[in-house]
């Protein structure tokens, strides 16, 4: 494996961590779990992608136009689905994902369907192509822990409190004034807008954009999967679900993709499941455990 291969496991984790980072946003800190964030991170692609092909405007105003154009339908979404109880919510996300897809597909003059757009552009920061992976790096870097700035700001923000006495007894915050709804909106808002925006970083990076590769279910999975095993609701839970998420499942497939089908999936999941089983709060509750056992040895 050259180092190009480690630079871009690299590259990929940061990203992933911002996009877990916007999906804890919404799940771990306002208790609601979306499973349809692939649309934002789909709408966080195509939009920049059609605006600087359609119409020549340049990828970093694009980059804004996804976010907004994100949060606007999740503020839509959010406030149709928040008004359902338990399991609803999620399948309502599933639901408004599938529909970006077949939309994507459908929309053929304007998308390209399922062949895709490739972006042919010159490199140069203003098209956010580069022929070196450093500055994709720099870039993903920066998204990654502008997210999880937002992450600790808002734990220990005014919103913050609220949200999480909202996750924690809705009717209690709601005794004291707190209204759930509308702070779930500006979650909503928060983590569509922040998933939108790795989208973008994505979809430049690797130069190429399809409804299956940017709207897939699985990448709302993924977004989930990366926040629960760091530790939900934890502002570092996602960078550390991140780093052991997306290098493991990279390796595995190198390694055993080539046995037999679906064996490198098999193996990746059983390893998920041991971990989860082993440390059912996240990696970060049993990094810090393990931090206070090794405290107290030490000063007894």
């Amino acid at each position: 494996m050259s180092s190009n291969f480690w630079l871009d496991l690299l590259i990929l984790t940061l990203v992933w961590a911002g996009i877990a980072g916007s999906w804890n946003l919404l799940a771990g800190f306002a208790g609601q779990f979306s499973l349809g964030h692939a649309a934002f991170i789909g709408i966080g692609a195509y939009v920049p992608a059609l605006l600087v092909l359609r119409f020549g405007i340049a990828p970093l105003l694009g980059i804004v136009a996804g976010a907004v154009v994100a949060g606007c339908f999740a503020l839509v979404v959010a406030a149709v689905s928040l008004r359902t109880r338990g399991p609803f919510f999620s399948l309502m996300t599933i639901a408004f994902a599938e529909v970006t897809k077949i939309l994507a597909i459908y929309l053929k003059p304007l998308t390209n369907g399922s062949e895709g757009l490739t972006l042919a552009l010159a490199p140069g920061l203003p098209n956010l192509l580069f022929i070196d992976k450093g500055p994709y790096l720099a870039i993903s870097g920066v998204y990654a822990f502008a997210v999880f700035g937002l992450s600790f700001w808002l734990r220990r923000s005014r919103l913050g409190y609220r949200l999480l006495a909202v996750r924690d007894d809705e009717n209690a915050a709601q005794s004291l004034g707190v209204s759930p709804f509308s702070l779930r909106l500006v979650a909503a808002v928060m983590s569509a807008s922040g998933a939108a925006i790795g989208g973008t970083i994505l979809a430049f990076y690797t130069q190429f954009i399809d409804p299956d590769s940017t709207l897939s279910f699985t990448l709302s999975i993924e977004a989930a999967l990366i926040a629960i095993v760091g530790g939900l609701g934890d502002p570092l839970g996602p960078l550390f679900g991140a780093i052991l998420v997306v290098p493991l499942e990279h390796l595995t497939r190198g390694w055993f993709g080539g046995l037999l089908s679906g064996v490198d999936g098999l193996i990746f999941g059983v390893l998920l499941i041991a971990i989860l089983l082993t440390l059912p709060d996240g990696l970060v509750d049993g990094w810090r455990r393990w931090g206070y056992r090794r405290m107290r040895r030490r000063y007894a």
